[in-house]
């Protein structure tokens, strides 16, 4: 679809790009086309696509997973009808009108409930998630759906079946979000994001997009990234709410040494013994400098200091 088209079914609605839902759509059809093969989205996959907006990538994921299923997520509830219109001839699309972000750490309930029912419906598929995601909901969006992932491999959940289990993450994310997800020890984007993201998955930045490929074009650049879970790497964490915890006080003192950050957030349970049984790490050096295995075994270890009842 280019922007004519686009324009036409927001005039169907009445509406127009609307920044509170960060809707910039994408009209470059080549990296629409990049956005679908990074997805490698197969004939029974089943599709998580968020902000569908106009439905130009939804057609493409539709086509591709022909035989399997889109469940097409929106959170305007005036343009997910026009879209839903436009693409009528769809068969294999389930849109849904609901803000998949039930809050700032959960998932809309209803939408993972859709996606077992359809991941069931489809055995023989994968379940993926490929959008163009809005600016505003892609950080947590990819946090929140790693962490369900470990939440439900770490459950009791009988049947295996039923777990919510991506295969693969392809999404637009902007340039700077794209870099704090894959950043290195020791760089200024290494932070909470990228240390979470990988230490449950495998983070790749495919291309770089620029602003215009989108209409209104953004004012920034923007990236395609590929983000693969990996169960292995979520079996070796023990508490991913903890280390969120741990990473959002250490990293909230990152101009600070890791024993002047340990310390303002252990608060009295930084005792001199804690601190001396730390010998193997250097509380000298700064958090961000500090590799994702050491971090974790940090985190582990502070799940251990005097008095906590967890990070």
């Amino acid at each position: 679809m280019d922007r004519k088209e686009i324009a036409a079914v927001l005039a169907s609605a009445g509406l127009r790009p609307r920044h509170q839902f960060g809707q910039n759509f994408m009209v470059d059809q080549n990296v629409l086309h990049a956005i679908a093969e990074a997805g490698e989205v197969r004939a029974n996959d089943v599709i998580l696509e968020v902000g569908p907006g106009v439905g130009n990538l939804t057609r493409l994921l539709a086509q591709a997973a022909h035989e399997g299923a889109v469940l097409a997520v929106d959170i305007d509830r005036k343009l997910l009808p026009a879209a839903q219109r436009h693409h009528a001839g769809l068969a294999n699309v389930r849109w849904l009108n609901a803000d998949v972000l039930a809050g700032k750490h959960e998932i809309e309930p209803h939408v993972l409930a859709e996606l077992r029912e359809l991941s069931a419906a489809h055995p023989r598929g994968e379940l993926k998630l490929v959008s163009n995601l809005p600016y505003n909901a892609a950080s947590p969006l990819i946090a929140e759906l790693l962490v369900q992932m470990w939440r439900e491999h770490h459950s009791k959940i009988e049947n295996q079946k039923s777990k919510i289990t991506f295969t693969r993450f392809a999404f637009t994310v902007q340039w700077e979000v794209a870099l704090r997800m894959s950043a290195r020890p020791d760089t200024r984007d290494f932070g909470p994001l990228g240390v979470l993201v990988q230490a449950l998955a495998r983070v790749e930045i495919v291309r770089k997009i620029p602003p215009g490929a989108f209409w209104p074009p953004p004012k920034v650049h923007s990236a395609l990234v590929v983000v693969t879970p990996d169960i292995a790497r979520m079996r070796q964490v023990a508490d991913v709410p903890g280390l969120q915890t741990f990473l959002a006080g250490i990293f909230s003192h990152r101009r600070q040494t890791l024993g002047n950050a340990l310390k303002h957030h252990l608060g009295e349970r930084w005792t001199a013994a804690f601190k001396e049984s730390l010998g193997e790490f250097d509380l000298a050096k700064r958090p961000e400098t500090f590799p994702v295995a050491e971090l974790l075994r940090l985190a582990a270890r502070c799940s251990d200091a005097p008095g906590n009842g967890g990070l």
